[in-house]
């Protein structure tokens, strides 16, 4: 029996050293990244061309209540449009199997309620999917990226991925499943962008990418301008609006064992994009707000628009 219970002891230390030392070089890596960010100046420069879009929907693929009356958590993916019918997607949200197993971790690590799945990206899209001309990431979670395989089937086609540099050769144990979730899926054909710090998106004028880092060495930024609003997507820099625009930082052990963080880059981050959101003219979004983006940002997709 003291043999038995020696071994397991010896089993458990194993695990929680390897955990260890995943989490050590996870947090070593996310703090070596700090991409140089853009001021309005460099963003206008790239964001004032010719032809730019002409819609930005959301189009939410769960919503998940927090526990004790909290904040609602949304899956979102954006829908951007241009005059020629072409339709961009930053992030794509998860397929209902996949929501009710991510909603599941939720439930256990925030006690939040159970999730509520909308219908993925691709049936949500109909037949507006196949005007599908573009995707990218804000960043590589599977919460992300999971529904990019059923978007790929309703396509039929291959897809064009943008991505940054970062992004591209970036990476930890957090985001190997959503890469594998895009790389699996057989339809993404990867370009990567290379003219920062500010990306502008080949084909596709109006929209750029500001390489972040802070939540994952991937983590991007996307300003889309359409009319006389740009709007910035800011991915999960920040969990809510509010947190961001008043700089509060999310949970310590969130962002020190559940996600490893770059705080002091999270914070530099949030005082970016608040100064941003204070521009005329721009507004940030953040991906999992979804009061917040029912509340002031873009429309939801009702497929008529």
């Amino acid at each position: 029996m003291g043999r038995i219970a020696k071994g397991l002891g010896w089993i458990a230390f194993a695990v929680l050293a390897t955990l260890g030392i995943f989490l050590a070089e996870a947090h070593w890596e996310i703090r070596r990244i700090a991409p140089l960010l853009a001021d309005r100046g460099a963003l206008d420069a790239k964001l004032d061309a010719p032809g730019g879009p002409i819609r930005l929907h959301v189009i939410n693929t769960a919503t998940q209540p927090g526990g004790d009356g909290g904040p609602s958590i949304g899956h979102p993916s954006f829908r951007i449009e241009w005059p020629d019918g072409r339709v961009f997607l930053i992030d794509v949200g998860m397929d209902p199997a996949g929501a009710e197993e991510f909603g599941r971790t939720l439930e256990l690590l925030i006690d939040a309620e159970p999730i509520q799945p909308h219908g993925s990206l691709a049936e949500q899209l109909g037949a507006d999917a196949q005007n599908v001309a573009g995707v990218a990431f804000t960043h590589l979670h599977i919460d992300h990226t999971q529904g990019f395989a059923e978007l790929c089937r309703s396509v039929g086609r291959g897809i064009d991925v943008f991505e940054t540099t970062w992004q591209a050769r970036r990476g930890n144990y957090t985001t190997a499943s959503g890469r594998e979730a895009v790389d699996a899926s057989g339809c993404a054909r990867k370009r990567e962008l290379a003219d920062g710090p500010v990306y502008t998106v080949p084909g596709f004028p109006g929209l750029v990418a500001v390489a972040a880092g802070g939540h994952t060495p991937g983590s991007t930024v996307y300003f889309v301008r359409v009319g006389d609003t740009t709007w910035a997507l800011a991915g999960d820099i920040s969990n809510f609006h509010d947190a961001l625009i008043e700089n509060r930082p999310k949970p310590k052990l969130y962002s020190l064992l559940v996600t490893p963080e770059a705080t002091t880059r999270l914070e530099a981050l949030r005082r970016w994009l608040a100064a941003i959101h204070a521009l005329p003219g721009y507004e940030v979004v953040v991906s999992h707000d979804v009061d917040a983006i029912a509340a002031s940002g873009p429309p939801a997709w009702s497929g008529r628009d």
